[in-house]
């Protein structure tokens, strides 16, 4: 009879240590998940702040890739990252100074940015979210002159974030040297399609 309390205590407490162990691993496993989950939050929080105040008078991007990169992580942010209405009225701001001088005449600011607004939601409503871009070799940018004035092109990669997975489009886009500077004088999506095996 002391035999069988004797195993039932010891099976009872190999019980109590099994899920004493559990308790522990999930309070840890959370503790670590939650830590994660408020970096992510702080480094969207970080760049948010670094694209707002970005000084694109002191540090104005220098070859056509970095402009092109700039202006992509300024679409990452806006794109699936939930910018206030405020932010989203500077970042505009800040992309409108990577612009040449002809596109900024052909866009006046507040039509710019109701554009930008309505694009946003749509995006949203069709379930993408930017994720990421691919910018290509410095070697891929085409320099070339069009009525005298300097003139690049290059298309970046973007990855979108859908319900299926993943999917890829690219953007073109064609700048101009204006004062030394390399200005975004036309940009869209492109036609160029990408085959995966």
């Amino acid at each position: 009879m002391a035999k069988g309390k004797n195993s039932k205590a010891s099976i009872l407490k190999t019980v109590i240590l099994a899920l004493f162990f559990v308790v522990i691993f999930l309070v840890f496993f959370n503790s670590l998940s939650n830590r994660a989950s408020k970096e992510r939050t702080k480094e969207t929080a970080t760049e948010i702040d670094l694209l707002m105040n970005y000084d694109l008078f002191g540090n104005y991007p220098r070859t056509p890739r970095d402009v092109a990169k700039l202006h992509n992580r300024y679409f990452e942010m806006l794109y699936g990252k939930g910018v206030t209405d405020e932010e989203l009225v500077v970042m505009n701001q800040k992309i409108r100074g990577l612009y040449s001088s002809e596109l900024l005449m052909y866009n006046d600011e507040n039509t710019n940015l109701n554009k930008l607004k309505d694009n946003i939601e749509a995006v949203e409503e069709a379930g993408y979210e930017y994720r990421s871009y691919e910018l290509p070799e410095a070697s891929q940018v085409v320099y070339y002159t069009q009525e005298g004035k300097e003139m690049a092109t290059l298309e970046v990669k973007i990855v979108l974030n859908v319900e299926k997975g993943m999917e890829y489009m690219y953007v073109k886009y064609v700048m101009v040297k204006e004062n030394d500077q390399w200005k975004i004088h036309v940009w869209g999506i492109s036609d160029t399609i990408d085959v995966e095996e």
